[in-house]
């Protein structure tokens, strides 16, 4: 992922968030304080499309460069339309699918499992050479909701592993270190509650959650082959997104003696990094330059 797109499109989301706060409104409606507004931008998913652009481009510039074929949905710079993904148990709105040329979508009727009898869209061999990636937030309530990102991700991956044990998967994952003040949104000012989110213990989980490497170790059937997890601090002015481990240390997100690594869950090693988890898994050679 690019980092000049990246810090400008939290830039802009650092914007929006703080036009909310003080003036109680989002799209000409008005709410009944800051937070109620800021909620509404936030569930409104504006924010976060900007992130999904960033990485569809990173994505699609990676596979470019690998000499793969492909096509994104939703396409660059567009919303719509979100393919679903069947797995064992549910289908699922995938955030971001890139298909390879090679392998197009055939409808298959599932004749086995919970599903059986619904028809699979894309089908097995489509979905086994495409790549998955689901693109979040958490920007408020941060530590409150750890264990639920936590089994979110783990049933997610499983449920599509568990019918496409191929399926390369990925996850960008923007968390703010520093929360917004609820009782300064109330008044419409924009403060922070002291102190930083529990980012060691993100770092951790997702360091546990990624880097799978054999298809057929289901040990590793709830990994994703590659994370990044997007550490900004709005608190800033500009907004500050994290590049490195040196980084968190200097500006005190993580102690120096932290025993977690963010070096394998920086944004811009992401798209590199599963598309060439990608072209192991399928046997593909990169074109020679």
């Amino acid at each position: 992922m690019n980092y000049a797109r990246l810090q400008n499109d939290v830039q802009e989301i650092k914007a929006a968030i703080e036009e909310a706060i003080t003036t109680n409104a989002y799209r000409g409606r008005k709410f009944g304080d800051g937070v109620d507004a800021k909620n509404a931008l936030i569930r409104s998913s504006t924010l976060i499309m900007r992130i999904h652009e960033t990485a569809k481009m990173g994505l699609a510039d990676a596979l470019s460069r690998a000499g793969i074929d492909h096509t994104v949905q939703p396409p660059i710079a567009q919303n719509s339309p979100e393919l679903d993904v069947w797995g064992l148990l549910k289908k699922k709105t995938q955030d971001i699918v890139l298909l390879s040329a090679k392998h197009q979508p055939r409808a298959e009727l599932i004749k086995d499992g919970p599903l059986s009898g619904e028809y699979d869209l894309l089908g097995k061999d489509a979905t086994a050479n495409a790549i998955v990636v689901g693109v979040r937030s958490q920007l408020s309530s941060v530590d409150k909701n750890f264990d639920t990102l936590m089994e979110r991700a783990f049933a997610e991956t499983t449920n599509l592993r568990m019918r496409h044990p191929d399926l390369v998967m990925g996850e960008v994952y923007m968390l703010a270190v520093r929360e917004y003040d609820d009782k300064a949104m109330r008044a419409n000012q924009v403060r922070w509650k002291p102190g930083f989110t529990n980012v060691p213990r993100f770092i951790t989980l997702f360091n546990a959650m990624s880097g799978r490497k054999e298809p057929t170790d289901l040990s590793e059937t709830y990994k994703y082959e590659r994370s990044a997890l997007v550490l900004v601090d709005f608190s800033t002015n500009p907004v500050t997104v994290f590049r490195s481990q040196e980084d968190l240390i200097s500006a005190g997100v993580l102690n120096r003696a932290a025993r977690c690594d963010y070096s394998n869950l920086t944004p811009e090693s992401f798209s590199d990094g599963i598309v060439e988890s990608y072209l192991l898994r399928h046997n593909i050679t990169r074109p020679a330059r």
